[in-house]
């Protein structure tokens, strides 16, 4: 799958799914740390499509030279989904495409195909509302990539988010990487401050995005996003979010903020496509106000937006 879907520049054979063999009896294993939040352990009833076959969690393997295994090569998307199919497919499917382009990358499936392994999951998985990741690994020297498939449930958050600062950049934000290092990193720093989630700052205290989010600092009544000018994610999102937001006549700014410049009138959100609009408290000991009214206009615009995404995609794939 290309960006413009017209096939694979060359030949790229699917790969097979492969169960391992049984284990021999082994002592009860140590305890392991939690893992993040949609990365559950495996589960031994839960399904995971892995290049289009249903299989079991425990049974989905890839081989062990695929350079997603060797140098951590391979790009993702989430995406939610809501009664069993995917929201703004195409949008992410496009970001997707143009990563698998940068990385030359040929997946031997086209959007309608990827489209069905998705909501076969969905069905069979039992999982209709939720998060749905897929990973395209960057395949092993003797054959293509591999498309894995995995639905989560994941709980929203109960209030408005304390977030820590984290000095770092991405290094390209416009690919999804399946490299995590850099926000798992300052996830676990954010839980050992006892915070909710971290935002990636620079050495200036410019304020780029959150570990997993894009940032909006709504301020004068309009709404501050970060440019997305290589060092942020351009997320689904916070396109969306931008488009409902300009609609609706709320102004929205592209430009950096800055830690030291926050003031006690400002309101920030977090926004990604399966958590979808949070409210941030606090930025380390800076509070911030929580604007419920805008809060609650952007959630319900965006609901809107994500219904006619899901419709449109049963019109187009189902």
């Amino acid at each position: 799958m290309t960006s413009s879907d017209q096939g694979p520049r060359r030949a790229a054979p699917a790969p097979e799914a492969q169960a391992a063999p049984a284990p021999e009896p082994q002592a009860a294993p140590a305890p392991q740390a939690t893992p993040a939040a949609g990365d559950g352990a495996p589960n031994a009833t839960a399904l995971v499509s892995l290049n289009g076959r249903l299989v079991a969690e425990r049974e989905a393997f890839v081989p062990a030279l695929d350079r997603a295994v060797t140098h951590g090569i391979g790009l993702y998307e989430t995406l939610k989904l809501i009664d069993g199919v995917p929201v703004f497919f195409g949008e992410h499917m496009d970001r997707l495409g143009a990563g698998l382009d940068v990385l030359e990358i040929v997946v031997p499936w086209d959007r309608a195909t990827i489209a069905r392994f998705i909501v076969e999951l969905a069905a069979a998985g039992g999982i209709a509302n939720g998060g749905c990741r897929v990973l395209v690994t960057g395949g092993a020297p003797w054959g293509g990539p591999s498309v894995l498939i995995r639905n989560d449930i994941r709980e929203p958050p109960t209030g408005p988010l304390r977030v820590i600062t984290y000095r770092g950049i991405r290094v390209s934000g416009a690919l999804k990487a399946m490299t995590f290092l850099q926000s798992h990193l300052a996830q676990r720093a954010a839980a050992a401050a006892g915070a909710d989630d971290a935002i990636f700052v620079d050495d200036e205290g410019r304020m780029f995005e959150g570990a997993t989010s894009n940032i909006f600092l709504a301020r004068g009544g309009g709404l501050i996003t970060t440019p997305a000018e290589g060092a942020i994610l351009p997320g689904v999102m916070r396109a969306a979010v931008e488009r409902v937001a300009e609609a609706s006549g709320t102004p929205v700014v592209e430009a950096y903020g800055r830690v030291a410049d926050l003031r006690a009138d400002d309101a920030m959100f977090l926004t990604s496509s399966v958590r979808g609009i949070v409210a941030v408290g606090a930025v380390d000991d800076h509070e911030l106000r929580v604007d419920d009214a805008m809060l609650d206009r952007l959630q319900r615009l965006v609901a809107d937006a994500e219904q006619a995404a899901a419709t449109a995609f049963r019109a187009t794939y189902l």
